[in-house]
């Protein structure tokens, strides 16, 4: 069963800032987890731990066995509304693209040429967005010249890299203008229903990643989410 944003976040509330610590990282929470996931909790659960070890086969792997709880985005309307504001240039690409859905909204905004990338890209999206041009890569290595694009787009993508160093500096050589970033404002528990490796509870927890940081930069926290924005000096 999938859940729109406005619902995931709700709960997030709920479970970060009313349900106290011990409840969060006691099996009683496991057992609210096992409701829903069943036999696939223990392997949902070892993915942190396991996480700093795997192969890629391996990480693989835990995305295509874990259900997705979203809907065609993780974005909620604010965040979406922050990206579309603050797109510069005619050329912009969506990292870590998903389902596509941003990456359409995006190209129904600018009328430009917009692209987007994933690990793994469904033949069903292509069909989707045919003004689309989709392609398959890994954020750490992203297979495009530097300053590629007036704009780069990548939301709910860095909290599940291991390498986020990597990928920032990615994301950042290959912007000409403008770098937009999107995570969830989030804390890390013992037990959780996704498969993050990196929280951020606060803004300045996010900007510890994005060190040192450029001299025109932007970041608030929208309905849940970690709005970040800077301008490439």
């Amino acid at each position: 069963m999938a859940l729109n944003r406005k619902t995931i976040n709700l709960i997030r509330y709920v479970l970060e800032n009313i349900l106290p610590p011990f409840i969060r990282d006691s099996k009683l929470f496991y057992l609210l987890m096992w409701l829903y996931y069943r036999n696939k909790t223990e392997y949902l659960v070892s993915f942190r731990k396991k996480a700093p070890t795997m192969s890629q086969e391996e990480y693989s792997e835990y995305y295509k066995k874990i259900p997705n709880i979203m809907t065609e985005t993780d974005c909620n309307e604010v965040s979406i509304d922050f990206i579309l504001r603050n797109i510069e240039g005619n050329k912009v690409i969506d990292i870590g693209c998903g389902r596509g859905y941003l990456a359409n909204e995006i190209a129904r905004h600018t009328k430009g040429d917009v692209s987007g990338l994933d690990f793994i890209i469904e033949k069903v999206i292509e069909e989707k967005y045919e003004n689309i041009q989709f392609m398959e890569g890994a954020i750490e290595e992203l297979p495009f010249d530097d300053d590629s694009y007036d704009t780069v787009v990548c939301t709910h993508t860095l909290e599940h890299i291991l390498d986020i160093g990597k990928a920032i500096s990615e994301l950042r050589r290959i912007t000409k203008k403008r770098l937009i970033i999107v995570v969830p404002s989030e804390r890390e528990y013992l037990y959780s229903f996704n498969l993050h490796i990196h929280f951020f509870p606060y803004t300045h927890s996010f900007l510890r990643y994005m060190a040192p940081l450029p001299s025109n930069y932007n970041i608030e926290i929208k309905d849940g989410d970690i709005c970040y924005r800077e301008d490439i000096d």
